[in-house]
């Protein structure tokens, strides 16, 4: 396809946005020299969702950290992604579904230890993440719920570092600092207008248009990143709603 996988990994969420399906398959393929690095880059965005969902499941920290581990070493050694194609369905479906079967295969292996194989410990930060992520979750959620709150967080977040890296471009990266948290969904814009204001040496006008012309921004930066993961402008809308909705629950 002429795209290098390994640029999706950073850069602006518009740059993010027509590569997952070159990823993918660029990650099911055992002679490609970019293999590892679009692994790479597929585990960072998934492995932290995938791991709340199997917490919520009931397991332990450890047997968690476990099962997550050896996922992701099995996704590698085994190629679990040969059997993904493009046109069925989204890829953290596929995700989630294969989690499945595996916690249910290592349930069977009782006697199971941790997975390393050829590839080694994998660097995922469970301590963060268990900092971060239970605490977060409310005590009802499912662990499907949780899965997708946890990807609707991974989603904004990289929409959030797009915005950032385009106002710092601008010489304006104190100004998102300042107004970033008057951004996120669900944030109340307060009435705290008039401090924003004498801050950033603006008027209340002035602010109240910069805030909401960064929000429709953040809204097209969002949309970009969901499109790597979708497959037509129907499902990005799907996904949108899918994203929000993980917000209000």
């Amino acid at each position: 396809m002429g795209e290098d996988p390994t640029t999706a990994s950073g850069g602006s969420a518009r740059s993010f946005g027509p590569t997952l399906w070159t990823i993918v398959l660029t990650a099911k393929d055992p002679s490609s020299p970019r293999r590892r690095a679009a692994l790479e880059t597929l585990i960072a965005a998934y492995w932290k969702p995938l791991y709340y969902f199997v917490r919520r499941r009931g397991n332990d920290s450890e047997t968690s950290k476990d099962v997550t581990q050896g996922f992701f070493t099995a996704l590698i050694e085994k190629n679990y992604l040969q059997s993904v194609e493009q046109g069925k369905g989204k890829f953290r479906t596929f995700l989630l579904t294969a989690i499945q079967h595996y916690l249910s295969d290592y349930y069977d292996r009782a006697s199971a230890k941790k997975r390393g194989g050829g590839v080694g410990v994998l660097p995922l930060d469970f301590a963060r993440a268990e900092d971060e992520g239970l605490v977060q979750g409310a005590a009802a959620q499912t662990p499907d719920d949780l899965f997708r709150q946890e990807w609707a967080i991974e989603v904004l977040g990289q929409a959030l570092r797009a915005l950032r890296k385009e106002y710092e471009d601008a010489g304006r990266l104190a100004e998102f600092e300042t107004i970033r948290v008057h951004l996120q969904y669900g944030a109340s814009a307060g009435a705290r207008y008039t401090d924003l204001a004498a801050k950033l040496g603006l008027s209340e006008s002035d602010v109240r248009n910069r805030i909401h012309r960064a929000r429709v921004r953040l809204r097209e930066a969002t949309l970009d990143v969901i499109r790597a993961y979708t497959q037509s402008e129907a499902d990005t809308e799907e996904e949108l709603r899918d994203l929000l909705g993980a917000f209000s629950q």
